[in-house]
C-alpha cells in the first residue's frame, strides 16, 4: 500500500491518503481535505480551514440545486460548475464565513479537481 503524506516540522505526517481509493469513485470529505492539504503543502493547522472550504462548496451546489442527496449530478454539471467558480467563492466568503481568501479558496477549489481525477469521478 502507498501512501501519499506530508510531514510538518515534527515529522509527524499531517495527514495521509491512501493509493488504494484511487479510482473507486468515492468521494470522502476527510480524504479529500486531506488531499489538497498535501497537494498545496499545507501545515496540519491549514486542515480544518479547507475543510470549511468544502463544506460551504457542498452547500453552495445544494442551494443552487447542483447536488441532491438522491443523485449524481456532479458529472452532468461540471460545465456549470466551473461557471460558477466565483458565485460560488462569494457564497463562502459571504455566506458561510470561511476564514480564508479568495485566492486560496480558489486555489482549493482547483486542487480539488485533482482530487476528483484521483477517485475517478472526473476524467483528465
Amino acid at each position: 500500500m502507498i501512501l501519499l503524506s506530508f510531514f510538518d516540522c515534527k515529522n509527524e505526517p499531517i495527514c495521509t491518503v491512501s493509493e488504494n481509493n484511487a479510482g473507486k469513485e468515492i468521494y470522502d470529505l476527510d480524504e479529500a481535505t486531506c488531499f489538497i492539504a498535501l497537494k498545496l503543502n499545507k501545515k496540519k493547522s491549514d486542515l480544518k480551514l479547507i475543510q470549511s472550504a468544502l463544506i460551504a462548496e457542498e452547500n453552495y451546489m445544494n442551494k443552487i440545486g447542483l447536488i441532491s442527496e438522491n443523485s449524481n449530478t456532479e458529472n452532468e454539471s461540471e460545465s456549470n460548475l466551473e461557471l460558477d467558480v466565483n458565485k460560488m467563492v462569494e457564497y463562502a466568503l459571504d455566506e458561510e464565513k470561511v476564514d480564508l481568501t479568495k485566492e486560496e479558496l480558489i486555489e482549493i477549489y482547483d486542487t480539488e479537481i485533482e482530487y476528483f481525477i484521483f477517485i475517478g469521478i472526473v476524467e483528465e
